[in-house]
């Protein structure tokens, strides 16, 4: 056999190992991009006890934090004389939430937010290694309680990008000896506040600190390190489970909620069909976040970067070291590969994708896809950040409409999801970016410090302010007024629901097209509408969005002969349920008004509290 034939087999063998790769790649990981001209992003409901949030850090809001590692990084300058922070910004004054965060915790309460995430300063409450700043620690006790007594839930974050100079000078997470100082300063905090905090994330994003901080280089300590990375970010997650344990193990710690804050930028191919882009999209993925989850499951973490680094860490105590897993989400990077060592892939943009201020476009999907990788933890999950840098404020409200879509839908398909924190309350400094990045709820004028609410944030108001759902998709609760309804009834009549007070009233929801409502009917005829109409009892059946004539038959069908009304276009049904939940249901009304029981599908046990509730009413 000649050489040219061998040279023809082997590039064939290639172009099949090639093609097939990137089938199955293509198979096992498709490229999820809905179709949003055929989406309604109103069509949304959220549980009644989720948590609605906005999301801070000190160093970014507060101002007045010269003693931490980031002040000193604003001040300081590259090798070419650059300041490390576009335009040369230093965070300063900032938003001076410090002074001015009872006015803040007002702006929360006028969206209807519940819950507010924030960071603890370490350097303010220890300025120095053996000092300790009570006044700083007052501080966040009265926030606390000025949050408390305006009805929203504080969420504390130990830290978040930030620790003193005295720890950095010490090397910081670079060395595994120096987690003690954290670890004394997470037990300080949580002895002072755990009393009245609940809700506790360790550490904000350790993927990021380091990859900005020890590949990219815009992060303090501005290192470009490989091999450094790997040991930082196993320290981090060391630090993180050192503390979870500790924590636990306090006063409060087993009523607390005690969770790491885990960031996830998805990496994918911008040439679905090139091998090089798949294999450093896989490469960046397990870095940055497969190895995170490995740990949290079964203990077990890798950093591998092909020729820079190679770290494996066991720890079997990092299994399930978390009482929730928060998650901060944004978008995703499109890798490409080169065939070059010095610069072996880069990220770049796609035309047809809607960009942010960020170098990064809106991708909700990616927040599905974000939400389903963490629910590998089988872990409550708390989006703990997500939002958009706008500056004029015209992507704003699709970005919050189709997140929350995404949101919901991953909800939807059973995803134990307990809140969610738009990021961020306010304009604030965006470490490297400086004020450039608009990412608040509110605008802030810098100069007087007077915030705005943008229009686009009013997406996010409206849809939190939206009436919520329990587990079985009711809008209403017992004890709740019920709405009153004008019903267009079957035979032409029309009766409306105030007419009925003095008597109880049944409305059961129904639909041709619904079995279960049809094994329920003969059940409400006999023991519900035949023994108690003559005893001031009014059953109708409401039939959901079908036209007259199939209702006609439909009753004729069943040979029910309580009274049936219409319901176009599901009107009256929307006002006890969210529209698409399931429509066998029934709400039994007192002789008052006032909704006093409610059924969901034909439980039989149900169905007869029903009956025992009925018949107390009837006496009344």
């Amino acid at each position: 056999m000649n050489i040219k034939k061998i040279f023809k087999i082997l590039v064939s063998l290639l172009g099949t190992v090639w093609v097939g790769s990137i089938i199955y790649l293509n198979d096992k990981y498709p490229d999820v991009e809905w179709d949003w001209e055929n989406i309604n992003t109103k069509d949304m409901y959220f549980p009644k006890n989720f948590i609605w949030g906005t999301a801070t850090a000190a160093h970014q809001v507060e101002g007045f934090n010269t003693n931490n590692n980031w002040y000193r990084w604003e001040h300081s300058f590259d090798q070419n004389g650059k300041s490390r922070i576009h335009n040369s910004d230093k965070s300063g004054d900032a938003a001076d939430h410090w002074n001015l965060y009872k006015q803040d915790i007002n702006l929360m309460k006028n969206i209807g937010v519940n819950a507010y995430r924030f960071s603890v300063e370490w350097s303010k409450i220890m300025p120095t290694i053996n000092k300790i700043d009570q006044d700083a620690i007052d501080h966040y006790r009265e926030v606390c309680i000025a949050l408390i007594d305006s009805g929203l839930v504080p969420v504390v974050t130990l830290h978040h990008f930030t620790h003193p100079l005295w720890f950095e000078d010490l090397g910081g997470f670079e060395k595994e000896e120096n987690i003690k100082y954290f670890l004394e300063f997470s037990e300080l905090i949580f002895n002072e506040l755990s009393d009245i905090v609940k809700y506790w994330c360790t550490i904000n994003e350790p993927a990021v600190y380091v990859s900005q901080g020890y590949f990219n280089g815009v992060f303090p300590p501005g290192k470009k390190d490989p091999l450094l990375a790997g040991e930082v970010m196993k320290n981090l997650l060391y630090a993180h489970t050192e503390v979870y344990h500790l924590l636990k193990s306090l006063k409060n710690g087993d009523q607390s909620q005690i969770g790491l804050v885990k960031n996830i930028t998805q990496f994918d191919p911008l040439r679905r069909w090139h091998v090089l882009d798949w294999y450093f999209s896989k490469i960046l993925n397990d870095i940055f976040t497969n190895s995170t989850i490995d740990l949290l499951l079964n203990g077990e973490f890798r950093f591998y970067l092909p020729g820079m680094a190679d770290l494996s860490y066991t720890n079997t105590k990092a299994i399930k070291a978390l009482d929730f897993i928060g998650l901060n989400y944004y978008s995703r990077w499109h890798v490409k590969g080169h065939l070059n060592p010095n610069e072996p892939f880069t990220f770049e943009k796609r035309k047809q994708d809607i960009q942010t201020d960020m170098p990064y476009s809106i991708y909700p999907e990616g927040f599905y896809k974000a939400l389903n990788t963490v629910s590998k933890l089988e872990m409550p999950i708390i989006v703990t950040e997500n939002g958009i840098a706008d500056d004029k404020d015209d992507r704003r409200k699709l970005f919050i409409n189709r997140y929350l879509y995404a949101l919901f839908q991953a909800m939807q398909d059973g995803l134990i999801v307990n809140g969610y924190f738009y990021w961020s309350l306010m304009d604030n400094f965006e470490w490297a970016e400086g004020y450039s990045m608009k990412f608040g709820l509110y605008e802030v004028d810098f100069s007087s410090q007077d915030r705005n609410l943008r229009d686009g944030s009013k997406a996010y108001k409206e849809i939190i302010n939206r009436p919520a759902v329990d587990s079985r998709g009711y809008k209403v609760s017992i004890g709740d007024k019920a709405p009153n309804l004008e019903l267009n009834m079957l035979d032409g009549t029309r009766i409306n629901l105030s007419e009925l007070l003095g008597q109880v009233v049944v409305l059961q929801f129904t639909a041709s097209w619904c079995s279960v409502c049809i094994q329920e009917m003969p059940h409400l005829e006999k023991e519900v509408w035949l023994p108690f109409k003559d005893e001031g009892l009014m059953l109708i059946g409401i039939d959901r969005d079908e036209p007259l004539e199939v209702v006609k038959k439909f009753k004729k069908q069943t040979g029910i002969t309580y009274p049936l009304a219409l319901d176009p276009g599901a009107k009256h049904f929307s006002k006890f349920a969210h529209k698409n939940a399931g429509v066998t249901r029934n709400i039994v009304i007192d002789k008052k008004g006032n909704i006093a029981f409610l059924t969901r599908l034909f439980d039989k046990d149900e169905f007869e509290a029903m009956k025992q509730k009925i018949k107390l009413l009837l006496k009344e």
